[in-house]
């Protein structure tokens, strides 16, 4: 049990996003790590799996303390679980419960920390920051004089409320997908894991956007000159919801939030392709040297590619993520301006311009691209760790 718990630590220490343990810890995924490295030409990770006698085409793992040459170079969190779980065997669904409450506990720490720039960046996405031409630094001054530091904290709750049910029913609709799918892609494909995914964060997002829509309110600051109002908590703000907007209101900028899906999509196929374009430079590097081919790049490459990616795609789609917000905002006297993604982001091209379309992307850069490569970066470490993992039925 102490093991389990230390486990489920040092991973929430390397672990910013949720959707990376949605990546990494899946029974499935092992499995796939196991095909690679047996078709992979490197005998150390060859030697380190063997299959289960009287289990046959299931995978065993095994785990050594001093782990391999590649092991022994890599990070110290990677080193220290692998020292934590070394000789451990774990079943599919021991490694689907860690998966839910590794990415639980990581999502609530990610959250905690974030939570001041996602408030920030929330207000300069908003319809009040772009009358008044506020920028970061008027907004953070105009938080603490409403509410404090506790202001910096405000929608807090709901993110907290919403990361179990999110990570479950993503977790769940991805395994049953890359199930349906198969017949069609093959599971280990890129094409089965985008479409997995896309349908994965279509279901997420369809469950828990009443929860987000209810964050995004508390974090707005009203404006009480449009008639906005302050709500008293977030009782007072779910029955304020209901009663003037109906159910139809918990789910306004959902399809933004759909859109936003594609994000996510793009910055797989772009950190894909780079990663595969430097491995095989690497390989011919390698081989115009004696060396045998690798399938690993040095940490710093993935971190670079990931933050990379990332800024791209974030870029690429970030609109959306700015009529989500204006989608959510209460009426402004009485009339709610925008009804539609598409309208939004037309009428906010219309009056705003490209300053509109992209208001607070700079705050919103500075959480989301070191995060992601963070991301990538212990999706990798973890990858190359779970080779060496003992796993059962």
């Amino acid at each position: 049990m102490i093991r389990n718990v230390t486990l489920i630590l040092l991973l929430t220490a390397i672990c910013i996003d949720d959707q990376l343990c949605n990546a990494v810890f899946t029974p499935r995924n092992v499995e796939h790590v196991w095909k690679s490295c047996s078709n992979n030409r490197n005998t150390n990770c060859i030697n380190n799996i063997s299959p289960v006698e009287g289990h046959k085409q299931k995978p065993i793992l095994t785990a050594s303390r001093g782990g391999g040459e590649e092991t022994r170079g890599g990070a110290a969190s990677t080193a220290a679980v692998a020292g934590v779980l070394s000789k451990r065997t774990f079943t599919s669904n021991q490694l689907a419960i860690l998966n839910l409450l590794s990415g639980g506990v990581a999502g609530t720490l990610a959250s905690c920390i974030t939570n001041p720039i996602e408030v920030v960046k929330t207000q300069l996405q908003s319809t009040s920051a772009s009358i008044q031409k506020k920028g970061p630094t008027a907004i953070v001054n105009k938080i603490l004089e409403a509410d404090g530091i506790a202001g910096f904290w405000r929608g807090l709750p709901p993110s907290l409320v919403g990361i179990i049910p999110a990570r479950s029913v993503y977790f769940y609709m991805y395994e049953k997908s890359k199930k349906t799918l198969s017949p069609i892609f093959e599971e280990c494909s890129a094409a089965n894991a985008l479409l997995s995914g896309l349908a994965a964060g279509i279901a997420g997002n369809t469950l828990t956007n009443p929860i987000w829509m209810v964050k995004t309110r508390m974090q707005l600051l009203a404006d009480a000159s449009a008639g906005q109002r302050m709500y008293n908590g977030y009782r007072d703000a779910i029955s304020t919801i209901y009663r003037e907007e109906g159910i139809a209101g918990f789910y306004k900028g959902i399809s933004a939030s759909y859109w936003g899906c594609a994000e996510g999509c793009l910055q797989f196929v772009v950190y894909e392709k780079i990663k595969t374009n430097l491995l095989q430079k690497e390989n011919a590097k390698r081989a115009s040297q004696g060396l045998p081919p690798t399938n690993r790049l040095p940490k710093r490459t993935y971190f670079i590619s990931a933050a990379f990616s990332k800024g791209i795609a974030a870029i690429a789609t970030y609109p959306h993520e700015v009529a989500r917000t204006r989608l959510r905002e209460q009426a402004r006297s009485g009339v709610f301006k925008y009804s539609g993604m598409w309208k939004c982001l037309q009428i906010i091209a219309q009056e705003e311009g490209r300053q509109g379309l992209y208001a607070g992307m700079g705050v919103h850069l500075a959480k989301v691209v070191p995060n992601s490569a963070i991301m990538f970066l212990t999706y990798e470490i973890v990858n190359h760790w779970l080779g060496q993992l003992e796993i059962s039925d």
